[in-house]
């Protein structure tokens, strides 16, 4: 059984407090002291216990504090009712559900996660926190049901947060439109859409263009990068979703031009100002 890790008193005092470049701040402090303890269970930010490699900069992060940042996640807090729905795709180890499926209590978290590691990891985290209401699905999202291969991508130790569906090579997994999925489950609405999927964003958006026609996915939270992010920008508009970005300051606003890397909260066009503070 993996032991559980320790965290210096120090850290454990500043988890749940937010401050400015705070992932980098406690990497200086505390990365080298963690990283020694490996593979083990740990203590997050999130209030809940995990599995992770402390070896690895990202997996430290979830013990420091909110994954990525703060404002979406503050956001999201805000903005999530208790009943909500959420669809996690690139769900990972589930750095980010830890903190979703917490608002959701009376909700549903569907974890999408096609990689073997991964979602092995999570299934295994999940076991441990019965209490988080997600239910982990094994395959990936696209605009139609087919089979591909999930590509590694980048260091092994990066736990797959860079694979790609790929036709030809990696291992087997199967593709499944995400209104199929909804329909299946009886689920009519959906309150938060987070796609993080390496490149296959616009495929995933065309096996749920039912549900975004009828505005019945109230918010997106999408990963936008160089002209794939423009294409999903230019894809959601014209179902009437509009994007905004965060700001430092954790402010919404609607940006003249994307940058080549950043995050964007889409929803449509009548309901961007809600919650925006």
């Amino acid at each position: 059984m993996l032991k559980e890790a320790v965290l210096p008193p120090i850290l454990r005092l500043v988890q749940q407090i937010d401050f400015a470049r705070k992932l980098g701040v406690c990497e200086r402090l505390f990365a080298k002291d963690l990283s020694t303890q490996g593979v083990c269970w740990a203590k997050t930010a999130a209030g809940v216990i995990w599995k992770l490699d402390l070896r690895n900069a990202t997996h430290r992060w979830i013990v420091y504090g909110k994954y990525e940042g703060a404002p979406f996640l503050n956001w999201a807090r805000r903005f999530l009712p208790p009943a909500g729905i959420i669809v996690d795709s690139g769900a990972n180890i589930g750095q980010m559900l830890l903190y979703l499926a917490q608002w959701v209590p009376r909700g549903q978290v569907l974890a999408v996660e096609p990689g073997t590691h991964q979602a092995d990891w999570l299934q295994e985290c999940l076991e441990a926190n019965p209490q988080l209401p997600v239910e982990l699905l094994r395959v990936a999202l696209g605009s139609t049901r087919q089979q591909a291969h999930l590509k590694e991508v980048g260091d092994t130790d990066r736990h797959g947060s860079w694979n790609q569906v790929s036709n030809l090579e990696g291992e087997p997994i199967n593709v499944v439109p995400l209104t199929e999925l909804l329909r299946d489950r009886k689920i009519e609405q959906v309150d938060l859409w987070k796609l993080d999927v390496e490149g296959s964003e616009i495929p995933a958006l065309e096996g749920a263009e039912w549900y975004l026609s009828e505005r019945r996915i109230r918010s997106l939270y999408v990963e936008l990068r160089g002209d794939n992010g423009r294409e999903i920008r230019d894809f959601l508009r014209r179902f009437g979703y509009e994007c905004r970005l965060f700001n430092r300051s954790g402010s919404l606003y609607s940006p003249d031009h994307l940058p080549e890397e950043s995050n964007g909260l889409f929803m449509p066009g009548t309901n961007t100002n809600v919650s925006e503070g």
